[in-house]
C-alpha cells in the first residue's frame, strides 16, 4: 500500500500549538520592548541593566515588569502577564509602551479583542506610534483584514519608510499573498536598511524558497542565525531550502537543532514528522506526530499525517479514528472525507464509508469516483435501491460528452442490470491510466454487488496489475482481493 498523506497542506507552524501567530507576536513584541527599555529607551540605559539588577526608579520597574512578563509568556502564562502587565500600565497611564505589552500578552491569552482595544486606544492619542501600528497590522492580520492590515501598513510607512521592521512587515504582508516579487523587494530593502534585523534576513530566506531560490535562501537563513542563535524558525526554514538541496543530513540536523531549542513547540514535531515521511523512517515520523499531537490536540494536520502511517502499517481501526479526529477539527477538509470513506470500505463499515464518500463529493463535486464509491458502499450495505437513486442523482449532474465513463458507471449502479459492455468498450480505449484502474475497480464492486464473484475476481486483478500507486481505488484493492479470496473459499 501507498503511504497516503495529507496532500493540500505543508507543514504551517503560524497554526499550531505555541507558534500560532498571536502568541509569537506577544512573545516578539514583549521581547522587543524589554530590548528597547535595556538598550536607553528608558533612563538608567543599558550599563544599570547590564548589572544585573534594574535601577530602582520608575523606568528600572518598568524593565523589570516587561522582563518578567516575557518569562511568564515563556512559560505560557499569557493570562498572568497581562495581568501583571495591566497593572503596570494602570499605574503609567501615560506610558504607551505598557500598554502595548499588555495588549500583546492579552493576544497570546486569545483575547485578541481587548488587546485590539489597547491598540486603538494608544493610536487614539498618538496616530503615529510605530508599536502600535505594526501591532495594529499584525492584528488585522489574524482577523484576515488585509484592507484594515494595508491601512497600518500604509501609515506606519509613512512615519518610518527606511525602517527596517516596517519594511520586513510588507514582506510578510505581500508573502501572505503570494506576491513573491513584492515581497523579495520588501525584505530586501529590509537588510538594506537593517543589516544586523534577523527578521529581515529570515524573511528574504523565506521568500527566496518559495521562488525556488535555495542556494541563496539558504545563505539568508544561515545569516539570520547568525544574528540570532536561538531561533527555532530560522533552522526550521534552512532545513527545507537544504533539503531542496539534497542536504538531508544537514536538513535534519537542523530540525534536530530547532527541537533542541525549543521542545515544547508542536510544530516543529510536526515538521520534522513531516520530513521523515519523506525520508521513509516511518516510526520516527509516528513518533513525532505522537508529540505532535500530546503537545497540541487541537490541529488537524498531525492526525492526518499520522492516519498515512497507520494506514500503511494495516492499523485501519486506528487509522479511521485519527481521519475522525480530522473531520471533527476541520470539517471542511475532503481528503479526511476520503481517508475515512477508503478505511471504513475496507473495515467492512458500508454505511459509514457511503457516508464519508458523500461528503467527499460535496465537498470535491468534480471527483467522480468519489460518488461512485459512495453509491457501491450502499447497495454493499444492504440497500440496493438507495444506491441507485443517489446513482441516478448525480449521473444527471454530469456532462455526459465529458464525463462519459463515469456516467455510464453511475448508469448502472443506477439500472442494476448486466449491461456493461458500453463500458467495458470505454475502458479499452481510454488512455488515462489511473481513470482505466478506476473503473476497472469499481466494476469489480458492482459484480460484487451483484453476486458474480468470478467476474468481479476477473476485474479486481485486472485494476491490481496496473499498479496505480497514489489512487484513491489503490487504497482499496488489497483488502478488496483479501475479501473475494476468502468469498471464492468459501
Amino acid at each position: 500500500m501507498t503511504l497516503h498523506i495529507a496532500p493540500a497542506f505543508p507543514v504551517d507552524r503560524q497554526a499550531t500549538g505555541a507558534a500560532r501567530p498571536e502568541a509569537r507576536l506577544a512573545q516578539a513584541l514583549l521581547a522587543c520592548l524589554a530590548a528597547i527599555a535595556v538598550l536607553g529607551s528608558c533612563a538608567g540605559g543599558p550599563a544599570k541593566a547590564a548589572a544585573g539588577k534594574p535601577p530602582e526608579s520608575k523606568e528600572g520597574k518598568k524593565i523589570e515588569v516587561v522582563q518578567s512578563a516575557a518569562a511568564l509568556l515563556e512559560k505560557g502564562q499569557a493570562s498572568e502577564a497581562a495581568e501583571k502587565l495591566g497593572q503596570a500600565a494602570a499605574a503609567s497611564p501615560s506610558d504607551p509602551e505598557l500598554k502595548l505589552a499588555q495588549a500583546a500578552a492579552l493576544v497570546s491569552a486569545g483575547k485578541l479583542a481587548e488587546g485590539r482595544k489597547i491598540v486603538d486606544e494608544v493610536l487614539a492619542a498618538r496616530p503615529d506610534y510605530l508599536h502600535a501600528l505594526n501591532l495594529g497590522a499584525a492584528l488585522a492580520r489574524f482577523d484576515n483584514d488585509q484592507k484594515a492590515r494595508r491601512s497600518y501598513l500604509d501609515r506606519a510607512k509613512d512615519v518610518a519608510p527606511n525602517d527596517g521592521d516596517v519594511l520586513s512587515a510588507w514582506g510578510e504582508y505581500y508573502l501572505d499573498i503570494e506576491d513573491w516579487n513584492a515581497a523579495e523587494g520588501a525584505f530586501r530593502r529590509a537588510v538594506d536598511a537593517s543589516p544586523s534585523n534577523p527578521d529581515a534576513s529570515l524573511g528574504l530566506g523565506r521568500v527566496l524558497y518559495r521562488q525556488g531560490k535555495y542556494k541563496e535562501s539558504e545563505a539568508r537563513l544561515t545569516a539570520a542565525i547568525q544574528m540570532e542563535p536561538n531561533s527555532p524558525l530560522a533552522y526550521s526554514d534552512r532545513s527545507r531550502a537544504r533539503y531542496r538541496q539534497g542536504k538531508y543530513k544537514e536538513a535534519a540536523g537542523d530540525l534536530d537543532t530547532a527541537i533542541a531549542k525549543a521542545p515544547n513547540e508542536s510544530w516543529l514535531y510536526l515538521e520534522r514528522g513531516r520530513y521523515r515521511l519523506d525520508t521513509r523512517d516511518l516510526p520516527g515520523a509516528e513518533s513525532d506526530f505522537d508529540k505532535a499531537i500530546a503537545l497540541d490536540p487541537g490541529y488537524f494536520l498531525s492526525y492526518a499525517y499520522r492516519g498515512g502511517i497507520l494506514e500503511e502499517s494495516g492499523k485501519d481501526e486506528a487509522a479511521l479514528a485519527d481521519y475522525r479526529k480530522v473531520i471533527q477539527l476541520y470539517p471542511d477538509y475532503w481528503y479526511a472525507f476520503e481517508s475515512a470513506g477508503a478505511t471504513a470500505f475496507r473495515l467492512g463499515l458500508w454505511d459509514e464509508s457511503a457516508v464519508d464518500f458523500k461528503k467527499a463529493y460535496s465537498a470535491s463535486s468534480t471527483r467522480y469516483e468519489y460518488a461512485i464509491a459512495s453509491a457501491l458502499a450502499l447497495w454493499r450495505s444492504g440497500k440496493p435501491k438507495e444506491a441507485s437513486s443517489y446513482a441516478r442523482g448525480v449521473a444527471a449532474s454530469i456532462d455526459r460528452d465529458k464525463y462519459g465513463i463515469y456516467w455510464n458507471m453511475l448508469r448502472l449502479v443506477q439500472d442494476q442490470n448486466d449491461s456493461s459492455s458500453e463500458l467495458e468498450v470505454m475502458i479499452q480505449k481510454e488512455t488515462h491510466l489511473d481513470l482505466k484502474c478506476a473503473i476497472l475497480f469499481y466494476l469489480s464492486e458492482y459484480w460484487i454487488c451483484r453476486g458474480k464473484t468470478q467476474l468481479a475476481v476477473k476485474y479486481l486483478d485486472l485494476a491490481a496489475e496496473m499498479k496505480r500507486d497514489g489512487t484513491l481505488e489503490n487504497r482499496l484493492i488489497a483488502s478488496e482481493r483479501k475479501r473475494l479470496s476468502a468469498l471464492s473459499n468459501g
